[in-house]
């Protein structure tokens, strides 16, 4: 295979500093050793981001993918919060793992959500998000809600945005107990895939414990006007039984903060004064 280094280098440089290159340095012979390992056939590099290699192969149960990364404590976080999901069938099996490497069942079609001419149904969205939330154990997450959430704010801060209204509202969810359930912590629709008869699958979580209603916002927010918004949050929170006054707090939570990634200056603005609360 003709891997470019050099790109694969400069793309995890950002993340893991100059320890990516000396990582990448390594990353031939240790394909080498797991394709060996684990009987896989390599074959082409997949799309990531800029923590991780991944492969299409083959190995001995089929099709999978093959995803390596300099951190391998978030690949052993991903491998144990794969494995509490896994008994919902909403998350790709885990074949194999080592230190820094895992070897995931690969998901057919696996069309991302975000890229489907039409999205799901709330009602489909809802069963995805009542199986993966009756799955795992919430005192198994390596994270709490509130963790995560201080960590979204600081990144969002560092970007611009005022969250004065968000930290409001987020203590005011905080200050009223609710349901806990293991959260995938993460479920922006580009870490949803359509998986055909098997429905929607999820990847890349970011684990944490807490409120399942902050799992639904992603799919209320990717609504590219508020009307269209509203119309998802309200179905979704009937579909799923859950309460639309958090999901929609927790929205308004968010939006200000999803606002800042967009780069649609129109769903940008949109989220904005969702995030207001002018709908």
């Amino acid at each position: 295979m003709n891997l470019d280094l050099d790109a694969i280098a400069n793309r995890l440089e950002p993340r893991f500093g100059r320890a990516a290159h000396r990582w990448v340095g390594t990353l031939r012979q240790r394909l080498d050793d797991l394709v060996e390992q684990w009987e896989l056939t390599l074959g082409d590099p997949l799309k990531s981001g800029n923590s991780s290699v991944v492969f299409r192969c083959v190995g001995p149960l089929g099709d999978a993918v093959l995803k390596l990364s300099p951190d391998s404590y978030a690949v052993r976080e991903e491998v144990d919060m794969l494995r509490q999901f896994a008994s919902s069938g909403r998350v790709p099996a885990v074949r194999e793992s080592a230190k820094g490497a895992v070897l995931l069942e690969a998901i057919h079609p696996g069309t991302l959500v975000e890229k489907m001419p039409q999205p799901p149904s709330p009602r489909e969205y809802a069963a995805f998000l009542t199986d993966l939330h009756g799955a795992g154990d919430p005192a198994a997450a390596p994270r709490q809600l509130a963790d995560w959430i201080d960590v979204l704010f600081n990144s969002a801060t560092r970007r611009g945005a005022d969250l004065s209204g968000s930290k409001r509202l987020r203590d005011d969810l905080f200050a009223v107990p609710t349901d806990t359930v293991l959260l995938h912590g993460d479920l922006h629709l580009g870490n949803v895939l359509h998986g055909g008869g098997r429905g929607l699958v999820a990847i890349d979580p970011m684990a944490c414990a807490g409120d399942p209603c902050f799992d639904a916002v992603d799919y209320v927010l990717e609504g590219l006007d508020r009307a269209e918004m509203v119309r998802r949050r309200d179905e979704l929170a009937s579909a799923a039984g859950i309460d639309v006054g958090r999901l929609d707090a927790w929205c308004r939570v968010t939006a200000p903060i999803g606002a800042t990634y967009v780069s649609n200056p129109v769903h940008s603005a949109e989220l904005a004064a969702f995030g207001r609360g002018e709908y």
